[in-house]
């Protein structure tokens, strides 16, 4: 798949829409920046969460990863969502962002809120106001397999000291799996 046929993908505007992904990472329309995000939670129950920003020719951006200590799955998601636009508007790096998340449940609490006693409440509040610094924004559910380079950033961490570790260059241990995302390969 070439560059060009990954920016028809998306349909930006007031019918927004996106093809079912079919296990393929695709790159942004022109002047977007995507984060793809994800969580990981271990069987001791501590939290971990990734996530890479690439522009439209699918370069890359930025990438983090941040142990997170006790919490939910459905929590190790959303903060991945909000670690990666904190850094997104922190730095400047666009205004126009595509979310992408493999957690059905993550883009569902974030298109409909949830109730204030809910445990993920403040993390979708947060969420929310982010995204009212954005000019378009967007998310959208994908396969697992097409978020593969945010789940490992996320199991990376996983295990280690909370906090975040930012990475301005793509790691070694990722760039076989950028290779194959920009190319359509899985």
């Amino acid at each position: 798949m070439s560059i060009n046929s990954c920016k028809s993908c998306f349909t930006i505007g007031n019918d927004q829409s996106v093809d079912l992904f079919d296990g393929v990472w695709r790159c942004p329309p022109e002047g977007y920046i995507k984060l793809n995000g994800d969580g990981a939670v271990s069987n001791d129950g501590n939290g971990s969460c990734g996530g890479v920003v690439r522009d439209s020719e699918g370069k890359f951006i930025i990438a983090f990863s941040r142990a997170l200590g006790q919490c939910s799955i459905i929590q190790s998601e959303l903060w991945a969502i909000l670690q990666g636009l904190r850094i997104i508007l922190n730095q400047c790096l666009g205004w126009q962002v595509l979310i992408e998340t493999d957690s059905m449940e993550a883009v569902k609490l974030i298109e409909e809120g949830c109730v204030r006693n809910h445990p993920c409440y403040e993390l979708v509040q947060d969420i929310k106001v982010l995204t009212l610094r954005l000019t378009a924004f967007s998310c959208y559910y994908i396969t697992r397999e097409a978020n593969i380079v945010a789940d490992r950033l996320a199991k990376n961490r996983a295990g280690r000291e909370e906090g975040p570790s930012v990475y301005e260059s793509p790691p070694k241990f990722l760039l076989s799996l950028l290779a194959i995302d920009r190319v359509g390969i899985i």
